[in-house]
């Protein structure tokens, strides 16, 4: 099976997995799925006695596909992650010069504009605003601003032809806005899920080596199977 199947058979019950009951990861998903793996596979040479004290058999079962659908749920929000963070630093490029574009626009228009009240008004109450939103949101409106009202523009010698770029660069700027802000962690979807497939390994690996370490008390070099040895 591949991580996709694995994760399609326990989507049901992955989205099912209480809130209240997840649990954060606290050691690397890779590192985690692979003991989880392993441990499958020594505690099912061990079924029968695990069996005999107690254990139910499905959890050992369980281990390879859940290991695989928590696999599958690393890499969506390892991807959905790894692109705000790209999406960030571009705008970090790229945000300076829409701001001083709009500064720009601002300036010619305060001046073409000045002798028309109503329209002047209007491109001081855009000039009063701040923030990224609302950057992005006073291009497109400068932009139609001057296109709607192109004499006082042309009179000043401003290219209004230019403000179709200006058009472009406000929904370019808004997209990439959005990726930069994505969801937070602790809204983000593919993190929710994530978390909760680890949830439900961590909560069987956590069982299955609980009862090793009891009936292997011993036999040191079984016993030492159901140990984590994860150190943080």
């Amino acid at each position: 099976m591949d991580y996709q199947t694995d994760f399609d058979a326990w989507k049901e019950q992955i989205e099912n997995c209480p809130n209240k009951e997840v649990k954060l990861p606290n050691q690397p998903i890779d590192e985690f799925t692979a003991s989880a793996e392993t441990l499958a596979v020594e505690a099912s040479k061990d079924k029968d006695i695990l069996q005999q004290a107690g254990l139910d058999l499905t959890l050992i079962n369980d281990l390879a596909p859940l290991a695989g659908a928590l696999r599958y749920c690393q890499a969506q929000w390892m991807s959905e992650y790894r692109a705000r963070q790209e999406a960030q630093k571009e705008w970090l490029e790229q945000s300076p010069a829409a701001y001083e574009l709009r500064d720009e626009l601002l300036h010619h228009f305060k001046f073409a504009y000045r002798n028309q009240s109503d329209i002047r008004t209007y491109v001081m109450r855009i000039n009063d605003g701040n923030g990224h939103v609302d950057m992005v949101q006073d291009l497109i409106e400068l932009a139609i601003l001057g296109e709607k009202n192109p004499e006082p523009l042309i009179s000043i010698g401003f290219d209004t032809a230019s403000l179709q770029d200006v058009k472009t660069l406000s929904h370019s700027m808004s997209e990439l806005l959005a990726s930069a802000n994505g969801s937070s962690d602790d809204s983000s979807q593919n993190k929710t899920l994530r978390d909760k497939a680890y949830t439900l390994l961590v909560n069987r690996v956590s069982t299955i080596r609980e009862y090793g370490r009891y009936v292997f008390w011993k036999n040191e070099s079984r016993r030492e199977k159901y140990y984590n040895n994860y150190k943080r």
